[in-house]
């Protein structure tokens, strides 16, 4: 792991999701569909075969036959003894954690586990930022895959921070 690595004074994590990806499947498709306000019976029943796939995701051994979610049975597996909050907190280093409050893709609520998983230490530092979707590019309202459709930048507040930050540490 780069962290691990001679040299790395510190980790800057922009957008980072701390759920299992199966879980966060099912969320961002089940927030697409219901862009348009409601969630038809179609929609619904989309969001359910999805939640059954997330399940056998769960259950899934390494003799399990097929594809999940476009990827085989042995990615899941990998996947599944990963926790980023754990991986972080074996970590000596200071960590900046960066999270746009408009991101559909990776929301406030893996934020708020970092902020839980991470609670106590002094080298951590959190920014959120209140117009910023998953590319840290300011919008407003919802943000929807439209979004990224628009040419543009990384907010310059994302820079600053990072910046101030590795001036600071």
């Amino acid at each position: 792991m780069a962290a691990e690595a001679d040299g790395v004074a510190g980790v800057v994590i922009l957008s980072g999701n701390v759920r299992p990806l199966q879980d966060l499947i099912v969320v961002q498709t089940e927030y697409l569909l219901g862009l348009d306000g409601e969630l038809s019976d179609e929609d619904s029943e989309q969001v359910n075969r999805l939640e059954q796939v997330r399940q056998a995701i769960e259950n899934l051994n390494a003799a399990t036959p097929g594809m999940f979610f476009v990827a085989p049975a042995t990615y899941w597996i990998d996947l599944r003894d990963y926790d980023p909050v754990k991986v972080a907190r074996s970590l000596d280093r200071p960590l900046l954690i960066l999270q746009g409050e408009r991101d559909y893709q990776v929301t406030m609520d893996d934020f708020a586990l970092w902020q839980e998983g991470l609670s106590g230490r002094d080298n951590v530092t959190f920014i959120s930022y209140a117009r910023l979707n998953h590319l840290l590019m300011s919008g407003s309202g919802p943000s929807s895959p439209a979004e990224y459709e628009q040419p543009g930048y990384v907010d310059a507040a994302i820079v600053a921070d990072i910046i101030g930050w590795i001036s600071e540490n």
